[in-house]
């Protein structure tokens, strides 16, 4: 018989002051933006400024009441918190900046409102909005901004949080940082001023560049925010087509390859270190598969739809970089381009784009990893007795961190499966199901299919399917893995 003893499981205390504080603050800040569409509501003459003015009183009311509240200056967040406190800010923030599409002239129902919000935030670019044109612009601008702040929020958790929070294998992506800015920046908040600043800058450059290829200061400020963020929201039905102009293209697609790159390697390239955004192996993964899927629907189109080649090249570039950055911008239907094209198009949705990005989808560096640890494996079948090891950027990588990186992929599979039987429940087809949940879970936009792919909106498809896309949207930009976690026992004990 035995004499070990067994010291029995106790629960974890989670407390609620830490997350209710976070999530306040996080609200405080959302109030005070509601207060730019207001002053653009108010410069136009539209009534919509008081809904704005409102929903940014209500917001600031609840935001500082649980911050006061829950604030105490002593205590530290612990791991559980921090993994409850994620879903729980993106959620609340999901519900308050719903509001304005509710209560304003659109007066869109509870799960329309949501779900535009929730595309807004997550950098999705999916929308149920027909008539941007003839939207009012304070309410143009909000959905500019819920991208914008969305995208902000996005980099600083992937480069800060995710990292120590072991999601899907990203502990290894805290290398980028570590050794080469960590010592130039050594406060978390002044990684995130860098951050900010670099962000900032890059969204002002684009800007001009879009007023100096055409377009009016109003529209170029908010498809700076949108491409930066590589969200994808447009001031007009058409998006970018609506412009009919090579350079907006060319412009569009160098910036939202900007904004799907690492931006902690932007941080080091500021000190003096530009070469390691080259350098990164993931970085030129992410511009391989640019090069090598524009270069497949360019000589698609030039040799079924004998396109001249110059614009079949930006035709291309355009779609790839916007599919593969999960912006979601439209300038061309490439459902009409045919079936290979849908499925190039398909296959860079869950690819995405580079970790510590504002893009969704499953990411360039896990592809990365699980590319070099299939080599791995097929040398260690010809060489049993042989050593060897996977590597990023010089750097062995733990087998921990593989496991992570295949089991956060196979919930990405699993996921998306679901969420695809799900809404064929609806009555959506086959491909339109597909295309929904892999625009929603990799964060891209558009679908497939003839009511939901490039040339349409969501607006038509069934309540619950709209539901079952904003859970996708937010599973997606959270990692998955921190919307699943809190749904286990383990996760309640020590």
């Amino acid at each position: 018989m035995s004499n070990a003893v067994v010291s029995p499981r106790k629960d974890i205390t989670v407390r609620p002051g830490p997350i209710l504080f976070f999530v306040g603050v996080v609200s405080c800040c959302f109030g005070i933006a509601m207060l730019l569409p207001m002053l653009a509501d108010i410069v136009d003459g539209h009534e919509d400024y008081t809904v704005f003015l409102i929903c940014s009183a209500g917001t600031l009311f609840l935001g500082a009441g649980l911050a006061f509240a829950t604030y105490d200056r002593t205590q530290q967040i612990n791991l559980n918190e921090t993994l409850l406190l994620l879903p729980a800010t993106w959620l609340t923030i999901s519900l308050v900046s719903a509001a304005p599409f509710m209560l304003s002239d659109l007066k869109l129902p509870l799960a329309d409102a949501v779900f535009e919000a929730v595309s807004g935030l997550t950098n999705t670019g999916s929308t149920v909005i027909v008539g941007l044109d003839g939207l009012p612009s304070g309410l143009l601008l909000w959905r500019s901004l819920l991208m914008w702040i969305g995208g902000f929020g996005v980099v600083t958790i992937a480069v800060l949080a995710l990292p120590f929070l072991r999601i899907g294998g990203l502990q290894l992506f805290s290398l980028d940082l570590s050794p080469n800015s960590a010592k130039f920046l050594p406060r978390i908040t002044e990684v995130v001023s860098q951050i900010g600043i670099i962000y900032a800058v890059l969204t002002f450059i684009c800007m001009i560049c879009f007023w100096l290829a055409g377009m009016t200061l109003f529209d170029a400020l908010n498809h700076a925010m949108t491409a930066l963020a590589t969200g994808g929201y447009s001031t007009h039905d058409a998006s970018i087509g609506f412009f009919q102009s090579a350079a907006i293209d060319w412009v569009s697609i160098v910036f939202m390859a900007l904004g799907a790159m690492p931006f902690g390697l932007y941080i080091v390239a500021t000190y003096g270190r530009p070469g390691m955004l080259w350098r990164d192996e993931q970085v030129r993964l992410f511009l391989g598969i640019i090069a090598a899927a524009t270069l497949m629907l360019t000589l698609w189109r030039m040799l079924n739809h004998d396109v001249p080649a110059a614009e079949a090249v930006r035709q291309s570039a355009f779609v790839v970089v916007s599919t593969i950055t999960t912006t979601g911008y439209t300038s061309y239907d490439y459902a009409l381009w045919g079936g290979f094209a849908e499925n190039i198009a398909l296959l860079l949705m869950l690819i995405g784009g580079c970790t510590g990005s504002t893009v969704g989808g499953i990411k360039v560096f896990r592809i990365l990893l699980m590319l070099k640890s299939l080599r791995t494996q097929v040398r260690r079948q010809i060489f049993p007795h042989g050593t060897f090891r996977v590597t990023f950027n010089g750097d062995t990588v733990p087998d921990a961190v593989l496991r992570g990186v295949a089991t956060y992929i196979f919930a990405y599979l699993l996921l998306l499966t679901g969420l695809t039987l799900a809404i064929a429940a609806f009555g959506l087809d086959f491909r339109e199901s597909l295309g929904s949940a892999a625009s929603a879970l990799g964060n891209v936009g558009p679908g497939l299919g003839p009511d939901s792919g490039p040339c349409c909106t969501f607006k038509e498809v069934p309540a619950g399917v709209k539901w079952l896309m904003s859970f996708g949207m937010l599973a997606g930009r959270l990692e998955i893995l921190i919307l699943l976690i809190p749904f286990s026992r383990s996760f309640w004990r020590n």
